[in-house]
């Protein structure tokens, strides 16, 4: 076989087998796409000049691959590419890669080991360039979501994404475990100051002990670049701690003593799961943090996020 017909006997089945499912404008099979006689387009302007001038998805050969794109006609018919979006989208990354850029609601599949089990999940596309899975927001809504909840519910996940909500830790290690992820953490005063917190390393264990992750939900973090100083890297290594469940370093459980859950320490530099005052109040119970303004000065609104690193994306 010539190289483009090996790759595509390669990796053709498994592209079409993603996209199960899909409606196709033009269907693409393991036998099929053999005869098909633009082999050698190398994106929809090449499948336009070799003649098919419909809409549909065409394989083409790009980068020493063949990849599925779709190719529709513009005005004054030119061809525009726009790529396949994953058919179970394990994160808001994937969401932004498959053309979905606006910020809002969506379904993810971050599943390993059940791949069709769906989330919904809060993306937000408008930040930093976007493909950010929301796993923590709060705000000053008329009526407040308590946080002050126990280790299996933050376990699972509670609230609801188009409001105050926590993802759920299996989730959250769910997000993180396969590829290396970044966190980005953006707070707001009841001044209106905005500030931001990035840490280009981010993973959270998961729930029960292994040989590297002795703790549950364990924080592994580093790599701190923002305008509200670092006030998470105190936390790197420790576990999750709720009011029922004690994984931190204090004789006595922080969470009863701050009145939140998080990865306490001996107990915190930042506490953003604390008790939601709906004023500026300096309390150690507030829902703060700490390099923000030097104190446990509360805070109006907490928005947590994570994506895959974008080094380890173009490596992909």
């Amino acid at each position: 076989f010539p190289f483009t017909t090996r790759m595509l006997v390669c990796r053709v089945p498994c592209i079409a087998l993603a996209i199960l499912g899909v409606v196709l404008a033009t269907a693409v099979t393991a036998d099929s796409v053999l005869e098909m006689h633009h082999l050698g387009s190398r994106d929809c302007r090449d499948v336009f000049l070799a003649g098919d001038q419909f809409e549909g998805y065409y394989a083409v050969y790009n980068k020493s691959e063949v990849d599925l794109v779709y190719c529709g006609l513009s005005d004054g018919m030119l061809p525009r590419n726009s790529s396949l979006p994953r058919s179970n989208p394990t994160n808001c990354q994937d969401l932004k890669d498959g053309g979905m850029g606006e910020s809002g609601i969506n379904i993810i599949y971050p599943w390993t080991e059940h791949p069709e089990t769906p989330v919904i999940a809060y993306c937000e596309q408008g930040v930093m360039g976007g493909g950010w899975t929301v796993f923590q927001r709060r705000d000053d809504y008329p009526t407040q979501l308590d946080f002050y909840r126990t280790f299996d519910e933050y376990s699972l996940g509670f609230g609801s994404p188009g409001a105050e909500f926590w993802l759920g830790n299996d989730i959250l290690h769910e997000l993180t475990k396969t590829s290396v992820s970044e966190l980005y953490v953006e707070l707001t005063s009841f001044a209106g100051v905005t500030k931001y917190a990035m840490y280009n390393s981010f993973y959270v264990g998961p729930r029960g002990n292994t040989k590297n992750y002795v703790r549950p939900y364990q924080l592994s973090v580093s790599h701190f670049s923002g305008n509200a100083g670092d006030s998470l890297t105190l936390h790197n290594g420790m576990g999750f701690t709720t009011f029922d469940s004690d994984h931190d370093l204090s004789p006595g459980n922080c969470a009863v003593y701050e009145r939140g859950a998080w990865w306490y320490n001996k107990c915190y530099y930042s506490n953003l799961n604390g008790f939601y005052y709906d004023s500026a109040i300096v309390n150690t119970t507030s829902a703060n943090w700490g390099s923000f303004s030097d104190s446990y000065e509360s805070l109006q609104t907490i928005t947590m996020m994570t994506r895959p690193l974008e080094q380890c994306r173009n490596q992909e």
